[in-house]
């Protein structure tokens, strides 16, 4: 989202002032309060922005991070219900909040967000978010209303709940429980023990993996957003038919048994859906071989199936002409690819970014210079990068380099000189549909642009004060170039990006597809 600097900063004494009056923050002491705006003081992301009527503040499928807290006027919720009408969802006034799927969850904006009125926000980004939460009516409002939103939202995208009313979800969302897992391995249930809850899957994978009575060990499935497991125990066994184990970091939604048996009652076709489900789920036991089974597990372990775009290469077509790796090192300086890595039956996943589901390098970066596309593309806002390198070693696929300025600015003016565009140049990058932020050092030192400017040419800096001397690089879909240099170079159609779950549809092991796609076309 673009920043408005035009406007002066608001003084800490006249933001608390209209914070006050926000029942989420009514309740802080006054040290918690001076703590708040000391941190106010220091971090320019915390910030206020002024809307005009009619004027969209985020749209629905954007990776907006912030916490927005509505100071004067009101916005309207939208859904988007066909090409030429927007359904209306829902209007929030002064003292209300939204943004806390993004902040709390990391999960993208739900609805369009559009002014009712001249509106001013404050925002609260995902990191300062512990600064809120410090107070515990803070902490237990952003949890409730998250809790509410996430259960609504999961009851409207989940079959299971087709026909129950929207008042009826209310009424069972204050039982739920949010459950969030950072690991791989933990267990959610464990095969034999009492069913006492229904789990859905709100972000984030699980795994689902079953002792046989041979004696055997077989992963059967991955589960991913927007799925649901527990149905067999609470309808049939009564006690867990497989376990049930994160491949991630995940988020659920856990139903009390009770809660979601008195919603069966209410609503048969509810059971009717589940039991349809564990015929699905015995039928696909049936066909899971100890081969799939290892190739499952084995791909959950090398973090495989938590890529959203997975670059492999066919091995029965590929000749080892090394045609990918050597257009990727003209395009960008250095390769963004190694052509050695998982084998995964006749593909060969190579060492490349994935654009996971779960990005490790968007959470470990402290100035927010990483960012996601409504596409899902991850990518690089190098003008707010300090060249910390933190995104490299956060990165548990070894997929992210730093390259040194020099290199990194000719690679960029090859690609000004090949598209005959100046925004190659760093601030990068700067793809046309795409208006970006100020830089870090633009927001620190106030030059800034106006909300909707497109970026302009810039000057490569040389040995300036705030040139880092590295900047990360990774595969980010060419960004900017009408096409990808590996699979447009690749003579045979061997370089692919692919949803993992294409390697395993012929079990049904793992379903739905991944949500990267390259923005505004290009080859894929």
């Amino acid at each position: 989202m673009a920043i408005d600097q035009t406007d002066e900063r608001m003084p800490p004494w006249l933001l608390w002032r209209r914070l006050g009056a926000l029942d989420i923050f009514s309740r802080f002491s006054d040290g918690q309060r001076d703590a708040f705006l000391k941190v106010y003081e220091r971090d320019p992301a915390l910030r206020t922005r002024e809307f005009k009527t009619g004027e969209f503040i985020c749209r629905k499928g954007e990776y907006e991070l912030d916490l927005c807290c509505i100071l004067s006027g009101s916005v309207d919720l939208r859904d988007d219900a066909g090409p030429e009408e927007a359904h209306f969802v829902a209007t929030l006034e002064a003292g209300q909040q939204f943004g806390e799927l993004g902040a709390i969850g990391g999960l993208p904006r739900t609805v369009d967000v559009v002014a009712r009125e001249d509106t001013q926000i404050f925002y609260v980004p995902r990191h300062a978010l512990k600064h809120l939460e410090i107070n515990q009516h803070a902490r237990e409002t952003l949890a409730s209303r998250y809790r509410e939103r996430a259960v609504r939202i999961a009851a409207v995208e989940n079959e299971l709940f087709r026909g129950v009313p929207m008042a009826s979800i209310d009424e069972l969302a204050p039982k739920c429980e949010i459950l969030r897992h950072d690991l791989r391995g933990v267990p959610i249930v464990t095969q034999g023990e009492p069913g006492d809850a229904l789990y859905i899957v709100r972000d984030g994978f699980v795994q689902v993996a079953r002792e046989r009575e041979d004696g055997t060990h077989r992963v059967l499935a991955y589960l991913r957003a927007g799925e649901y497991f527990g149905e067999m125990a609470l309808f049939e066994t009564g006690t867990r038919w497989a376990s049930v184990l994160t491949a991630g970091k995940c988020e659920l939604i856990k139903i009390p048994r009770e809660d979601f048996l008195e919603l069966c009652r209410r609503y048969p076709q509810v059971e009717e859906s589940a039991r349809k489900a564990i015929e699905r789920r015995r039928e696909q036991e049936r066909g899971v071989t100890p081969e799939i089974s290892e190739l499952l597990e084995r791909s959950g372990q090398l973090g495989v199936i938590q890529a959203d775009a997975l670059l492999v290469m066919d091995l029965d077509l590929c000749i080892n002409c090394d045609n990918c790796v050597k257009a990727c090192e003209a395009l960008h300086g250095r390769s963004r690819l190694i052509r050695n890595g998982i084998k995964l039956g006749h593909y060969l996943a190579p060492g490349a970014c994935r654009h996971c589901d779960d990005p490790k390098c968007m959470n470990s970066c402290p100035t927010g210079a990483i960012k996601r596309r409504p596409e899902g593309e991850i990518y690089f806002q190098y003008d707010m990068c300090s060249g910390c390198g933190n995104c490299a070693i956060a990165c548990p696929y070894d997929n992210i380099a730093m390259i040194d300025a020099p290199t990194f600015d000719r690679a960029q003016a090859r690609k000004s000189r090949m598209m005959k565009a100046a925004n190659f140049f760093r601030p990068f990058p700067a793809a046309a549909h795409d208006i970006g932020e100020p830089g870090l050092w633009a927001r620190l030192f106030g030059a800034g642009r106006r909300a909707g400017a497109k970026r302009q040419p810039v000057a490569i800096p040389g040995a300036g004060e705030h040139t880092p001397p590295a900047f990360p690089i990774k595969c980010d879909l060419c960004d900017g170039l009408p096409f990808m240099g590996c699979v447009h170079n690749c003579p045979t159609g061997a370089a692919i990006r692919i949803d993992p779950a294409r390697l395993f549809e012929e079990t049904g092991a793992i379903s739905a597809g991944s949500r990267v796609r390259k923005a505004r076309g290009g080859s894929d």
